[in-house]
C-alpha cells in the first residue's frame, strides 16, 4: 500500500461523517512534502477527489498562492483521469471549492471542455461519455456560480446537440436538464433550438419536453396582461399533457399541470370544484416529489426548481381556499370575516407566499389571480358592500393593508354609484370579466361587440352550461390526441421554419400536404392484408408462387393518389404532370398560393438515409420555380425478418442546396415500407 494510502485510511477511521464528506485537508495527508511526492498517485488513480478537496480546502483557507503547488497535478488528474467515479468525485469538489476552481483559471475550462467534446464522439465507450457529462455537470454549477464564463459553455452544449442521434446515450440523458438550467439564465442564448432538437431520440424526449414547457412557462410569466399570460400558460399546459401521455410517472410535470390548472380554473365557472380537485391533484403531487428527492443529494442547480415548485404548490393551496367561495350561488351568510380572509389571501400571494416573493413567478398572481378575485366582487353587489362592512365595522380587517387595496380596486373598476370613484371606470372594465369568465366563449366568438352583446342577452347560468361544454370538449380531444404524431410534427416544422420560404401563404398549404401523407404512411404501415384486400397487397411480401401484384412505381403514386381523393385535397392533386422542371413530376398539388411535388419512388436495395439521399435532387429539381419545399415518398421494400423500422424514424428532412443557391430547398422523406412479411413471421435481431 502505497504511504499515502495508508494516511487517508488513518485519517478516515478518525474523521466524523461531516470531515469525511468534506474530504481530508493537506495536513491530514502529512504537509505539503508528502502531497507532493505522491501527487502522480494521487491524480491518475482513484484518489483524485480527495487531492481536489485537500488543494480546495488549502486555497480556502490559506489563499490560491499556497496551493499553487497542487495546480498541475490537479489539472493533470482532470485530463487523463479515466475513472468515472474518481472524476465524479473531482468535480463535486471542485463545485464545493469555487475559489479554487476560479484559481485554476481558463485551463480548467479548457479541460472540461475537452471532456465534453471526448465524450460527444465516444460510441460505446460508456466511461468517457459518462465523463463527459460529469463535466458539463460541473462546469454548469461553475457558471452558474460566476466562476467560469459562459459563453463557451453555451456553444459548446449547442453543439453537442447538433446531431443527438449520434451521441451516447450515457452522455445524452443527461443533456436536456443542463440545457434548460442554462436556458433559464441565458434566455437569449438561443438554447430552445438545442431542446427541441433533443425531442428526437426517445432517451432524450422527456427531459426536453419537460424543460420546454419551463421555457413556455416562463415565456408566459414575462407576459404583461391577462389574455397573453393565460393562453401561453394554456399552451405550456398542452405541453405537460403531451409529456405525461408518454410518461405519466413524471411527478415533476404532474406537479406543475396541477397548480397551472388551478390558476386557469380560478376564472372558471366551476371553479368551487374545479379548483380544489387542481390543489388535490398538487399536494399528492408535492408529497411524491419530496419523497423523490428525500435523502438525495441536490446539484446546486436544482435548488431554484425545488424553490419553485413550492411556490407553486402554494399559490394552488391558498387559490383552493379562496375558489371555495367564488361561486355565484355562495350567498356568504354567518362566515364573511373568514372567507373575506381567504380571498385576500390569494389576492396578495405575491406578498404572503415566501418563496414567491420577488421572483418573476409573482407575476401569475397580479395578472391572473388579481383581476378574478376583483370579478368575483364586481359581479354581485353584496359582496361589495360585505367588504365595506368590514373596513367599517370589522377590527381584523379594518387596518388589514390587503382589504384596502382590493377596495381601491375596486372602487376603480365599479360603475355602481355607491362604490365608484368620481372618475369614470376604464373602458372595458366594468364587465365582472366576462371574457376572463368565459375564455372559450370569447375565443370562439372572437368579434368583441358580438360577445358581449350575446353574453349581455343571454342567462348566465346558460353562458356558464356553453363554457364547461366547450371545455369539455377540448379535454375531449386532448385525450385522443396522439402525442408522438404532434411530436413528429412539431419536429419536421421546426426543420422547415428554418426556410425563409416559410411564409404562411406557404407554410399552410404545405402542411396540409405534408399532413395527409404522414397519413398515407399510417395506413400503410397498419393496414393488413386480408383487411386492405388485393388494393394494398403490394404492401406485403410476396407468396412463393408470384401471384400477387408486383408493384411498379406508377402503381404505387397513383395508390398514393386515390388515397388523397378521399381527403381535401382531392381538387388540387395531378399525376404525371410534364413540363415540370424539364420533366414529368409523379404528383402535382397546385394550391393558390403555391405548389408541390411530391417524387414516389420504390428503393430494392439501400432504403438507409443515406441510400435515399439519390432522390433527392430530383425532387428539390421540380421546385426550382417554386416554393424550396418538396416530399420524397419511398417504398422500401429492403425490410427484412426483422421487421420495419418505425414511422417516426422514417420520416426526416433533408438539404438540397446547389452552388450559387442562396438557400436549400428542404425535401421531406416519408419512407413507407413494402415486402413485410407476416408479423407472427418476424424474428428479432441478435443482441449485440
Amino acid at each position: 500500500m502505497h504511504a499515502i494510502d495508508e494516511r487517508l485510511a488513518q485519517w478516515a477511521v478518525q474523521a466524523s461523517r461531516a470531515e469525511r464528506r468534506a474530504g481530508p485537508s493537506v495536513d491530514d495527508l502529512g504537509g505539503m512534502d508528502e502531497v507532493l511526492a505522491a501527487i502522480n498517485h494521487l491524480a491518475d488513480g482513484p484518489m483524485l477527489p480527495y487531492l481536489v478537496a485537500a488543494a480546495g480546502k488549502l486555497c480556502r483557507d490559506a489563499g490560491p498562492a499556497a496551493a499553487e503547488p497542487l495546480y498541475d497535478g490537479v489539472l493533470s488528474g482532470l485530463r487523463g483521469q479515466t475513472s468515472h467515479t474518481a472524476f465524479a468525485g473531482a468535480t463535486d469538489a471542485l463545485s464545493a471549492y469555487p475559489g479554487f476552481a476560479r484559481a485554476l483559471g481558463r485551463p480548467l475550462t479548457r479541460i472540461l471542455l475537452g471532456r465534453l467534446a471526448d465524450a460527444t464522439d465516444a460510441g460505446d465507450d460508456v466511461v468517457v461519455a459518462l465523463i463527459g457529462a460529469e463535466a458539463a455537470d460541473c462546469m454548469v454549477q461553475l457558471s452558474l456560480a460566476d466562476v467560469m464564463g459562459a459563453s463557451r459553455l453555451l456553444g459548446a452544449m449547442d453543439e453537442a446537440t447538433e446531431e443527438p442521434h449520434l451521441l451516447p446515450e450515457a452522455l445524452a440523458v443527461r443533456l436536456p436538464r443542463l440545457i434548460g438550467v442554462l436556458a433559464a439564465h441565458h434566455p437569449t442564448a438561443g438554447l430552445r433550438k438545442a431542446l427541441e432538437r433533443c425531442l428526437g431520440p426517445e432517451h432524450m424526449f422527456r427531459d426536453a419536453a419537460f424543460e420546454l414547457a419551463l421555457t413556455d412557462l416562463r415565456d408566459a410569466l414575462e407576459q404583461d396582461h391577462y389574455d397573453a399570460m393565460a393562453a401561453q400558460l394554456r399552451q405550456t399546459q398542452d405541453r405537460l399533457t403531451e409529456l405525461l401521455s408518454n410518461s405519466p410517472g413524471r411527478v415533476d410535470a404532474q406537479l406543475y399541470h396541477a397548480a397551472i390548472e388551478s390558476v386557469l380554473g380560478l376564472s372558471a365557472p366551476d371553479a368551487p370544484t374545479r379548483v380544489p380537485s387542481a390543489a388535490a391533484d398538487v399536494r399528492a403531487a408535492l408529497q411524491n416529489y419530496r419523497s423523490w428527492h428525500r435523502n438525495t443529494s441536490t446539484p446546486s442547480w436544482a435548488r431554484s426548481r425545488h424553490s419553485d415548485i413550492t411556490a407553486w404548490a402554494e399559490i394552488a393551496l391558498l387559490l383552493e381556499a379562496a375558489a371555495t367561495h367564488m361561486g355565484d350561488d355562495d350567498p356568504w351568510y354567518g362566515h364573511v370575516t373568514p372567507i373575506l380572509t381567504a380571498l385576500l389571501h390569494a389576492y396578495t400571494a405575491h406578498n404572503t407566499v415566501t418563496v414567491l416573493k420577488d421572483t418573476p413567478t409573482a407575476s401569475v398572481v397580479t395578472k391572473i389571480v388579481v383581476p378574478v378575485i376583483e370579478d368575483t366582487f364586481l359581479r354581485n353587489e353584496n359582496r361589495m358592500q360585505y367588504l365595506q362592512y368590514a373596513l367599517t365595522h370589522d377590527e381584523d380587517l379594518r387596518d388589514d393593508p390587503a382589504a384596502r387595496e382590493l377596495h381601491a380596486a375596486l372602487a376603480m373598476r365599479s360603475t355602481q354609484p355607491s362604490f365608484a370613484p368620481d372618475a369614470p371606470a376604464p373602458a372595458g372594465r366594468a364587465d365582472g370579466g366576462k371574457d376572463r369568465r368565459w375564455h372559450r366563449l370569447a375565443d370562439l366568438i372572437s368579434d368583441s361587440a358580438e360577445f358581449t352583446d350575446f353574453t349581455g342577452h343571454t342567462p348566465e347560468h346558460t353562458l356558464d352550461r356553453l363554457e364547461l361544454a366547450l371545455r369539455n370538449q377540448e379535454g375531449i380531444l386532448t385525450t385522443i390526441a396522439d402525442a408522438k404524431y404532434s411530436r413528429l410534427l412539431t419536429r419536421l416544422v421546426r426543420g422547415l421554419e428554418q426556410s425563409r420560404d416559410w411564409l404562411p401563404d406557404i407554410a399552410d398549404p404545405f402542411m396540409l400536404l405534408l399532413e395527409a401523407t404522414v397519413r398515407y404512411a399510417y395506413m400503410c404501415y397498419d393496414v393488413g392484408r386480408k383487411m386492405g384486400g388485393s388494393y394494398t397487397e403490394f404492401l406485403r411480401l410476396r407468396d412463393k408462387e408470384n401471384k400477387k401484384q408486383k408493384v411498379d412505381e406508377a402503381l404505387f403514386h397513383q395508390h398514393y393518389r386515390e388515397t388523397l381523393t378521399y381527403t381535401a385535397l382531392f381538387r388540387v392533386v395531378h399525376s404525371e404532370v410534364i413540363d415540370i422542371g424539364g420533366g414529368r413530376a409523379d404528383i402535382l398539388f397546385t394550391f393558390p398560393t403555391a405548389r408541390f411535388n411530391v417524387e414516389c419512388k420504390i428503393e430494392e436495395n439501400d432504403a438507409s438515409e443515406a441510400g435515399l439521399r439519390q432522390y433527392i435532387a430530383q425532387a428539390a429539381e421540380y421546385q426550382n420555380t417554386n416554393a424550396s419545399f418538396a416530399v420524397l415518398l419511398v417504398l422500401d421494400k429492403t425490410v427484412g425478418a426483422e421487421g420495419a423500422v418505425n414511422l417516426f424514424d422514417s420520416v426526416w428532412i433533408e438539404n438540397v442546396q446547389r452552388q450559387g443557391e442562396r438557400d436549400a430547398c428542404r425535401v421531406v422523406i416519408i419512407r413507407v415500407p413494402g415486402s413485410r412479411d407476416n408479423p407472427n413471421h418476424l424474428r428479432a435481431a441478435p443482441a449485440p
